[in-house]
């Protein structure tokens, strides 16, 4: 028993890495607070000092060739500065009680940081971006090395993040990603804690001192569990999707506020104005699309200060741009004008129009409507939000009135978006199909939910009477089964949580660190996995090339692609890795292979010998294999 809890724990790598990735949070959080010191919904000292980091990350790598590690040892200079000034100014670094949702979510990180690498995505580009930054110290450019990243033109911000964790570190922290991810689903529970205060005190300043316990639980509970947007093949992978989502739903909070004050002709827009620049320039390169959006949410602003009255707070907003989006606009022409020099970087782009899939627009909608239908309870959500929206647009009431159309706009806009790409950018079933048409709509997913979850306190406060009494016989119950909830969660739930426990992927991740430290230099290592679309070759690849550059191990699923491969001339013998023996495989190398074990082959003298086999994994007590095991043409369970 006490062998399966250690594997939910993390080693002492991954332990140093977690408290680095909160002393990071804590550093940048320390920038944030001295630029925007006020505490209300829609800020977040975190997410506003990650942004000045992003401008200084953006800056160097596309300005200079200084190594990176300058931007690290800079934000650290910027933090102790602020920190100092913070202490004299009598300022708090964080408001008193918000602590509580990051002390009951405590277990969750430390199970998260736990997690090893084991996506397709993550292990084909996000982490070997990362790696490159560490390796070389700069973005892939003319005369450094080529990087293994599939993507090297992805944008990098959520990967500075990670490259400054991993400068402190002293080494690649793998797991801080999922760390950082995790921990901005909990800053995502304080915003919802903080609109449950306000939807129950109407009061904006301060509502971050009040989160007791409580609150605070059934607010991760609903980041989290409760939360039909959360899932964690998204928010425990080292990619941006998570924080877009979160950076979204503050941004747009932020946003409803500003709106608001600028109707009242509130003069002091100043800690507005620079919590959303700072929210929009750490936003827009996060994603490739993510400027679209910004857009979209800009152009709903602008139309909700439309009226019979006045376009004066239209003009006014209008003024306030240069401020609000222009250290975004500066950080994101710096990237593209990086991205479109000569750095031969690898991105995503339209096809040519006359490709553009027209005729896979009937199948694209049908798609559309299939996932609508999959995930209803997020599609639920918007679908009534953008109804009530539809409903008050010409009647409007009050403030929520303004911020559920804000969020309409929002969904209708970006979807629309994204109906162009399936025509103009994807091709095959990714545009018939849709393909991870409910992913991208998680982008602006935590936005829509946060509303939600604002709209129904809103609701239930102004009825209170009718369930004072219910809650005077079992409020207490209710208080204690809320915090009992939040804190077993993660215990009950930390096999879910480590879906990278599942079999193969801990066999292949362990054959593919042996492989690193024991092939000759400049070896080619061929994956033969039949069956497999990449869910397994590239765990062995990425585990076997992350500190072996000059090794190459490559995937190949087919004995065609082996007979082609091993006609390419080698520096040193050919090797082929497989995971089951099968007879066409005997046939091709003219040998008997070993039952029930994978092996390595290696060519020498003219004749395939197995240099070592390995037993096929046990499947241990909450630790399956994986689905897509069944997908394979030779079965290796028992």
């Amino acid at each position: 028993m006490l062998d399966l809890l250690l594997e939910f724990l993390p080693s002492k790598k991954q332990a140093v890495d977690l408290i680095l990735v909160i002393f990071s949070g804590i550093a940048v959080s320390a920038i944030g607070r001295f630029l925007n010191p006020q505490s209300e919904p829609g800020r977040s000292y975190l997410l506003a000092g990650w942004g000045v980091g992003c401008l200084v990350y953006t800056a160097t790598a596309t300005l200079t060739t200084i190594n990176l590690s300058f931007a690290v040892w800079t934000l650290i200079a910027l933090s102790v500065v602020s920190t100092v000034f913070l202490i004299y100014l009598k300022i708090r670094l964080t408001p008193p009680k918000s602590w509580r949702v990051f002390a009951l979510a405590a277990s969750f990180l430390t199970i998260v940081s736990a997690k090893y690498p084991s996506e397709v995505d993550v292990l084909s580009h996000w982490l070997y971006n990362a790696l490159y930054l560490l390796d070389y110290g700069n973005l892939p450019r003319e005369g450094l090395p080529q990087s293994f990243s599939a993507y090297t033109g992805f944008p990098y911000n959520h990967t500075f993040a990670l490259h400054f964790v991993s400068v402190l570190t002293g080494g690649m922290a793998e797991s801080a990603g999922y760390v950082i991810n995790f921990g901005l689903v909990t800053l995502f529970a304080v915003l919802l804690a903080d609109l449950i205060h306000l939807a129950r005190t109407g009061v904006h300043n301060g509502s971050s001192s009040q989160i007791g316990w409580t609150v605070a639980a059934l607010a991760l509970i609903l980041a989290t569990y409760a939360n039909p947007i959360f899932s964690r093949k998204i928010v425990l992978m080292a990619n941006p999707d998570t924080a877009t989502s979160v950076v979204l739903a503050f941004l747009g909070i932020n946003a409803w506020q500003l709106i608001e004050r600028l109707r009242v002709k509130e003069e002091n827009l100043k800690q507005h104005i620079i919590q959303f620049s700072l929210l929009a320039l750490l936003f827009i390169n996060l994603k490739q699309p993510n400027i679209i959006i910004l857009a979209i949410l800009f152009l709903s602003m602008t139309l909700l200060l439309i009226d019979k009255e006045s376009l004066k707070r239209v003009i006014r907003l209008i003024i306030f741009s240069p401020v609000l989006f222009g250290p975004a606009l500066v950080s994101y022409l710096l990237w593209r004008g990086y991205v479109s020099s000569g750095a031969q970087l690898q991105e995503a782009t339209l096809l040519p129009f006359e490709q553009w899939q027209f005729d896979n627009i009937p199948a694209i909608l049908g798609s559309f409507w299939a996932n609508a239908v999959k995930k209803a309870g997020y599609f639920g959500i918007m679908t009534i939000i953008t109804i009530y929206a539809c409903i008050r647009l010409f009647r409007l009431n009050n403030s929520f009135d303004r911020l559920a159309i804000l969020t309409a706009f929002v969904f209708i806009g970006w979807n629309g978006a994204l109906f162009f790409l399936y025509i103009a950018h994807w091709t095959g079933h990714a545009s018939t199909g849709a393909s991870s048409y409910w992913r991208y709509n998680t982008f602006i997913g935590y936005f829509g939910y946060a509303v939600a979850i604002y709209g129904l306190s809103r609701m239930f406060f102004e009825r209170v009477e009718l369930t004072q009494v219910f809650l005077i016989i079992r409020g207490k119950i209710i208080q204690q089964t809320l915090v009992v909830t939040a804190i077993i969660m993660p215990f009950v739930t930390a096999p879910y949580l480590r879906f990278d426990r599942q079999q193969p992927k801990p066999y292949l991740r362990t054959i593919g660190n042996e492989i690193s430290v024991s092939v000759p230099v400049g070896s080619r290592v061929l994956v033969h996995i039949p069956g497999d679309v990449g869910d397994y070759a590239t765990v062995m690849q990425y585990f076997a090339n992350r500190f072996r550059p000059d090794i190459t191990v490559a995937p190949a699923p087919s004995i065609s692609i082996i007979r082609n491969d091993l006609n390419k001339e080698y520096p040193s013998p050919p090797m082929v890795w497989s995971i089951c023996r099968t007879s066409e495989l005997e046939k091709f190398f003219v040998r008997k292979l070993p039952a029930d074990k994978s092996f390595l082959l290696i060519k020498r003298q003219g004749t395939w010998i197995i240099e070592k086999s390995w037993n096929w994994p046990e499947s241990k007590l909450l630790s399956s294999y994986h689905k897509n095991i069944r997908r394979l043409r030779c079965d290796i369970t028992r």
